[in-house]
């Protein structure tokens, strides 16, 4: 039980991260993610809003890892339910500084995007499910056996060159996110000895049937 608390634990600091990195990237004012650029692209061309595109993208996304048999876990459906929910909050209290000068900025990308992907590496190392983009890095990687970096750079790069023809509006710090979260988090990953390739995600079912045996355990 104290194992199972510890991943938790582990999962919520690394969603918590990713979202302190999202609003540190967004107060560079350095340009959009790779994903809100496409977002941003189909909002223009099919007249949907941005909320609506990122939850079709987020649907097909999901589509296409449930096909390559990524397991949902309940770490899937807790990341899409609180990250944005953290954004916000960060957002509201305003504790990310900007900056008025481009080396400010810059200064304050690059910190977002190691922030960003210390989370990603710690809630993707804990096991207990992926976000739907990450799931799909994670299975492509187990599948073709190609490092994780080189997938999620070459996904986020189409991402952002798809959304940039749809006319999504691409910054320099776009380009910059989309090359070094990959290999800063698979720099985590290597530091602390996991191999992405062999880490095992739980899906729902399992996850609350171990939780149970835990509980009755303690009974």
């Amino acid at each position: 039980m104290k194992r199972e608390i510890i991943r938790y634990i582990r999962f919520l600091i690394g969603l918590v991260c990713c979202a302190l990195g999202v609003v540190t990237i967004l107060n560079s004012e350095l340009g959009l993610s790779p994903w809100d650029v496409l977002n941003q692209g189909l909002n223009r061309i099919c007249g949907i809003s941005i909320g609506q595109a990122n939850l079709l993208v987020g649907a097909i996304v999901v589509g296409f890892t449930i096909a390559l048999r990524q397991p949902i876990g309940s770490g899937t459906l807790i990341n899409m339910l609180i990250v944005g929910v953290f954004i916000d909050i960060f957002i509201y209290l305003g504790v990310i500084p900007k900056s008025d000068n481009f080396v400010g900025k810059v200064i304050i990308l690059l910190i977002g995007i190691v922030i960003f992907s210390y989370g990603g590496y710690l809630y993707i190392s804990s096991g207990i499910g992926c976000g739907p983009r990450d799931g799909l890095m994670v299975i492509l990687t187990k599948k073709t056996g190609i490092e994780f970096w080189k997938i999620k750079t070459v996904v986020e790069l189409t991402v952002l060159g798809v959304g940039y023809f749809l006319g999504g509006i691409v910054g320099i710090g776009t380009v910059i996110t989309s090359l070094l979260v990959g290999p800063i988090t698979q720099l985590f990953f290597k530091i602390s000895k996991k191999d992405i390739k062999v880490i095992e995600h739980r899906n729902v079912i399992e996850e609350f049937r171990l939780i149970r045996g835990c509980f009755k355990k303690n009974d």
